[in-house]
């Protein structure tokens, strides 16, 4: 089984001297200013703090990839890919992993955020055997909505056709629908077929503002934090996280 990560710069994660080629403005740039900018050491603290969690948390063999263009300096159990972004920016940089190129083809993936934080077991999702399978929104009301930081996937020529095929064939037109968010073309292209971790695997994927920020505490049988928006894990002044997030 493969767990993998992805970490670029252009979109959700850009250090102070990135500059936009060609006067592009990036849509998604209030939501960046909001999470805060990052130093150049921060990158590798997350890839290897998600590796450790991981590690920690199954006893299932995995190999753990990082999809990557930058220079950073990892965990030697973490291996480095390089991929082309294919779109202005870099943004939708994880369509590639459905593609052929990726080489991933033949096994199922765990694609996981780097703001997630690993507190139990990883068992219920890394089990999961299925062609896709991803949260609900957490936000009431649309939890209809997929959302796409933690992802299972079967790397198959299905899945391939599905995700990456009609991305690559007019990049333009997915750049205009989804204004560089993945998570609406998780929606476009997979609302019909996406099991849930909500049906699959209930309790295991939670929502730092939704479901810890009150508690203070993690409740049982949680097995991924999202800590979508902010603040990130590094931000979060709880207790927890320095159990979790060492």
């Amino acid at each position: 089984m493969y767990v993998i990560c992805f970490y670029w710069q252009g979109d959700r994660w850009q250090t102070e001297d990135h500059k936009d080629p060609d006067g592009y403005i990036n849509e998604q740039q209030v939501h960046m200013d909001r999470a805060g900018r990052i130093d150049n050491s921060l990158p590798s603290t997350y890839i290897d703090k998600l590796y450790c969690g991981v590690k920690r948390h199954t006893s299932k063999p995995f190999k753990f990839i990082c999809f990557t263009n930058e220079d950073i300096q990892v965990n030697d159990h973490v291996e480095i890919r390089q991929f082309p972004l294919v779109s202005r920016c870099g943004v939708l940089p994880r369509m590639y992993m459905y593609s052929r190129e990726a080489g991933l083809m033949g096994e199922q993936v765990l694609c996981l955020d780097l703001d997630v934080v690993i507190v139990g077991s990883l068992k219920p999702l890394m089990d999961y055997e299925g062609m896709f399978c991803t949260r609900s929104k957490f936000k009431p009301g649309e939890e209809y909505k997929l959302d796409g930081d933690i992802m299972s996937f079967r790397a198959c020529q299905e899945n391939e056709n599905r995700f990456w095929k009609p991305f690559i064939e007019d990049v333009d037109a997915a750049e205009k629908l989804t204004q560089g968010r993945e998570r609406y073309w998780v929606r476009h292209v997979a609302g019909d077929i996406a099991e849930r971790w909500d049906v699959v695997a209930p309790g295991t994927v939670l929502s730092y503002k939704r479901h810890i920020t009150r508690q203070k505490r993690i409740p049982e049988g949680a097995a991924i934090v999202s800590c979508h928006g902010v603040p990130r894990p590094h931000q979060i002044k709880d207790s927890w996280i320095k159990e979790y997030w060492p």
